[in-house]
């Protein structure tokens, strides 16, 4: 389960999960007083995180992928913790902003939604980038458009084929959209390129939501 992709040695060479950092790292509210990256993985993403927020955690359910981002050269103000993003004991509403990087497919979609709506504070914003099941022709046309994107990617910046657990996902882009905007009012998810689609919401604050 990782939401960064990305080699101990930090040579940083370039892989479909890479390609959204930027992305992510944009999505960001400022000031950040507490982040969460969500399937952490090796915790690249982690430290670029703790590179704009107060407090930074990362949790995966992988001790080996822990391990590997213990090792790393986090920033001090960057905590990794070994446990299930739906079980570990989180307190509600403490995040300014979570991410989560191709990691949701992971987990029960709808469920992992609500809880990640409960960890964020008023006017919190949650950030996912996320693989879905080709059905449709329009999913099948993405997909087909990816590939030379891609391979020109591919060539100029390199690959890295991270060691963290793989699994295909089970809902079709249509499901996770319907889900997504059902789960989370006012929810802007987006078909992307490089095989990944967007999800970003920002929570409702607490005077709007009175």
């Amino acid at each position: 389960m990782s939401s960064a992709s990305e080699p101990a040695s930090r040579s940083r060479p370039w892989n479909h999960n890479l390609q959204f950092h930027s992305w992510i790292l944009k999505n960001m509210p400022v000031p950040c007083e507490s982040a969460l990256d969500a399937g952490c993985g090796d915790g690249v993403l982690t430290s670029k995180l703790g590179a704009r927020a107060r407090l930074v955690t990362g949790i995966d359910i992988s001790t080996a992928m822990i391990a590997i981002a213990q090792a790393g050269a986090a920033p001090k103000n960057v905590t990794f913790v070994q446990g299930d993003v739906l079980s570990y004991p989180l307190p509600p509403g403490q995040f300014d902003f979570i991410a989560a990087v191709a990691v949701l497919h992971h987990m029960p979609f709808a469920a992992v939604l609500r809880h990640m709506s409960a960890l964020l504070r008023s006017d919190g914003v949650l950030a996912v980038v996320g693989l879905a099941r080709n059905k449709s022709v329009a999913d099948y046309a993405v997909s087909a458009a990816s590939i030379p994107v891609s391979r020109f990617f591919h060539r100029r910046y390199g690959w890295w084929d991270s060691p963290a657990l793989r699994i295909d996902p089970d809902m079709t882009y249509a499901e996770i959209k319907r889900t997504s905007k059902a789960v989370l009012p006012g929810v802007a998810v987006r078909r992307r390129l490089f095989f990944r689609y967007t999800l970003l919401w920002r929570k409702p604050s607490s005077a709007t939501s009175s």
